[in-house]
């Protein structure tokens, strides 16, 4: 059996990154869904009754980190995707394959080949266990929080937080509130099994600027100013991580160094990422303009809230890749070749000067952005007007 240290506290110590603090707070790692979750296949590979398994994993999926991932996946704007009773009985039919059927679900429909694969070599599932644990996950923590903090204003910090690597079968990794997850089953391999460290010790930086990128409160009273300014906001967080953290490629935008690996791009480590990725290239002026369409719809009050939600659930934020990550990159991309971090923080303190930045950027680097798309003046006004009686 394993030798099960399940909490392991981390004392980020105090450094000083671009002349700021680090934030000296305790950071939480926790494993343990990782055991519990091993002990439940075990359970079912050991023919233990339904009822039996069924009241431990009810146990399982109260614990801290999967109701936090719950959280992740039943967000307001695709609430219901990922109901707990369907997540436990796609595990349950894993053993069991009456209490679940193909179809009812598609996110879940979506994780179950990855925890089949797992529960058919339980003996891969402790080695990449005992994997785990060895990491110097103090070591590449810290060093994902100096990178993540470089590419933030200097106001904005990362505190503490709470991170959890747990069997998932979906997301790879995300970040919600001041937590982030990890998928057990995803921490990124080679063509040996081998864990990549480098990998997830970007993924740890990307979700590590989410939590420490925060957008200063703006007062905005108007209902329909609130929801444009709420959209521009989803550009954001991805953009500014997946260009200056994970360094993506755009389709009119270069990357941000040249000189370092694209992770996220590499064919042989994210194929699937790769070629979405060249999808959305290939459309750039069609989904540029569904965002100038969207946010004009929501600024003149010709969208609801509940609209736009559905709009984010089913077109911008959905898929592996998504092309809010697509948008944001090419967008602050830009705002980097024109204005460099500066202007980037700049937009990143009040996203209402994103447009403007990006058209004004791509005047000012003809050379190396001419193919980009712009934005329509009348659009520019309107987002610099958010707030405004």
């Amino acid at each position: 059996m394993f030798n099960i240290v399940i909490l392991i506290g981390l004392l980020i110590s105090c450094s000083k990154i671009n002349d700021k603090e680090v934030n000296q707070d305790k950071i939480e790692v926790d494993l343990s869904a990782c055991y519990n979750m091993f002990d439940i296949l075990s359970n079912m590979k050991n023919e233990k009754s339904l009822k039996d398994v069924s009241l431990k994993l009810d146990s399982v999926l109260n614990t801290k980190a999967y109701k936090t991932m719950f959280r992740h996946y039943n967000r307001d704007w695709r609430p219901n995707h990922l109901p707990k009773d369907v997540f436990k009985r796609m595990i349950l039919s894993l053993q069991f394959p009456d209490q679940y059927t193909s179809g009812e679900k598609q996110r879940a429909d979506q994780m179950l080949p990855k925890w089949k694969d797992y529960y058919n070599n339980l003996d891969k599932f402790e080695k990449h266990l005992k994997e785990v644990e060895n990491i110097d996950i103090r070591k590449l923590v810290n060093n994902s929080i100096e990178y993540a903090t470089s590419w933030l204003p200097p106001e904005m910090t990362i505190d503490e937080f709470y991170l959890f690597i747990h069997p998932n079968g979906g997301s790879p990794g995300f970040a919600i509130d001041n937590a982030q997850g990890y998928d057990f089953f995803q921490l990124s391999r080679d063509s040996l099994g081998n864990l990549q460290l480098n990998v997830l010790g970007e993924i740890i930086a990307h979700e590590c600027h989410h939590l420490g990128l925060e957008t200063p409160d703006i007062p905005i009273e108007k209902s329909s100013d609130s929801l444009a300014f709420y959209f521009l906001q989803v550009f954001v967080g991805e953009g500014t991580a997946n260009k200056f953290i994970n360094n993506c490629t755009g389709g009119n935008v270069p990357r941000i160094d040249s000189n370092r690996k694209n992770t996220m791009m590499d064919p042989g480590i994210n194929k699937m990422t790769r070629e979405l990725w060249e999808e959305y290239t290939l459309h750039e002026n069609e989904i540029f303009n569904r965002m100038v369409k969207t946010f004009e719809n929501a600024f003149t009050g010709n969208l609801t809230r509940e609209q736009l939600n559905k709009e984010l659930g089913e077109y911008w934020i959905t898929g592996m890749i998504a092309k809010n990550y697509f948008i944001g990159s090419e967008l602050f991309g830009a705002i980097y070749f024109g204005f460099d971090k500066e202007g980037c923080f700049d937009v990143m303190r009040d996203p209402r000067k994103m447009f403007d930045y990006y058209n004004k950027a791509i005047e000012q680097r003809s050379d190396i952005l001419s193919q980009c798309p712009r934005i329509p003046d009348s659009i520019v006004k309107m987002a610099l007007s958010i707030g405004e009686n």
